[in-house]
């Protein structure tokens, strides 16, 4: 059968279709048809500028998948002809005896000095169809969703899983707690509704530009939600709606802009988990950015807590798996308007609306 796949020659190139066989798959191995793929940020970053970890181009970018089990090799029996699954990103290095990624391992892939992702090392699924190796079955992040369940919300899967990673990673920091996002896109709009369905007291949604605060305010807010302006006064603002606590209790950095490092350690008090959520990086890699933290006197005696997420493992997919599959984010839908949907001949135009100041997720349709 024919495979359809989308090149994108270079960073800030063209994508270029090309029709390509793809067999049957071999023992262990599944092969999927795409059904949806959303936009991720780093699509965005990857057409613009690239990534040092794209060692070859042409490339296959888009890593938010929703897909339909096609056909099963001999040997399968997690997976059968006409299963709706969503993929992780993160992705284990292949090695079935690896401490980190093999059947045995710790599942922490991100450790594993031979790490891959879908969209870098491994085909992204700008493509009709893929096949998935056994070690991909048997131990990636692929989970089904009950039948009749929507794609929409299924490709959705990896970066609410990346999302959640980061709010579990330190126990009881989110319920009846006060909640501050930094920036109001795709991410904070899925930490906002997390937060919600975890119980926090208050969400704070800090952002510089008016379209997208005002749209995720009106769309997803309620009244435990707070929107702040990005400005002089931001971090006195925050504060102040942190009342009847002095500061807030988690901070999750989303904008992928230094200056979003240099807020953050300022809204930190007594008890504050901050998530570095959302990295800085480029054409040239991660540049650095420091920052002085008093060892005793803050993380200390003050109980703070530094941490970052970067992907997700097994447990993000889990617990994404479970707040989609059980309704826990009721309003996920008004993630993507009708502005946001495309079909999969329109990837350049998908990608370009999700770049604009007021896109939440983008959607490409592949029966579109």
């Amino acid at each position: 059968m024919q495979n359809s796949i989308y090149y994108l020659d270079k960073p800030g190139g063209n994508f270029t279709h090309a029709q390509e066989t793809i067999g049957e798959p071999g023992p262990g191995e599944i092969r999927l048809r795409t059904n949806k793929t959303s936009v991720c940020q780093s699509d965005v970053v990857i057409y613009k500028v690239g990534l040092p970890r794209i060692l070859s181009w042409p490339a296959i970018l888009l890593h938010e998948v929703a897909c339909v089990v096609d056909a099963v090799g001999a040997g399968v029996d997690k997976f059968a002809v006409g299963d709706l699954v969503g993929l992780g990103c993160d992705i284990p290095c292949g090695d079935t005896d690896c401490i980190y990624c093999g059947a045995e391992g710790t599942g922490d892939w991100t450790s594993c000095p031979n790490t891959q992702a879908t969209g870098h090392e491994f085909p992204g699924f700008a493509r009709s169809h893929a096949i998935l190796p056994k070690w991909f079955v048997d131990d990636g992040p692929i989970v089904k969703f009950p039948a009749g369940f929507n794609p929409n919300h299924a490709c959705q899967l990896e970066p609410l899983a990346c999302c959640l990673e980061g709010m579990t990673r330190v126990n009881n920091c989110i319920e009846n707690r006060i909640v501050v996002l930094i920036g109001a896109g795709s991410q904070s709009t899925y930490a906002l509704q997390c937060a919600k369905a975890m119980n926090a007291k208050k969400i704070i949604l800090i952002n510089r530009g008016k379209e997208r605060l005002e749209r995720v305010l009106a769309d997803f807010g309620d009244d435990r939600v707070v929107g702040v302006r990005w400005d002089e006064n931001v971090v006195a603002n925050t504060l102040a709606h942190c009342k009847p606590y002095n500061e807030p209790h988690f901070v999750m950095v989303n904008a992928p802009v230094r200056e979003a490092y240099d807020l953050a350690p300022q809204l930190m008090g007594y008890g504050t988990v901050l998530d570095g959520h959302a990295g800085v990086k480029g054409a040239d890699g991660k540049p650095r950015i420091a920052h002085e933290i008093d060892l005793n006197n803050d993380i200390h005696y003050r109980l703070q807590c530094y941490q970052a997420t970067h992907g997700s493992s097994m447990h993000g997919i889990r617990l994404a798996h479970k707040f989609l599959s059980e309704g826990l984010l009721p309003k996920i839908d008004r993630m993507t308007n009708e502005t946001e949907v495309f079909g999969q001949d329109q990837i350049h135009a998908a990608i370009s609306r999700a770049a604009d100041k007021d896109s939440l997720k983008v959607i490409i349709d592949w029966d579109r």
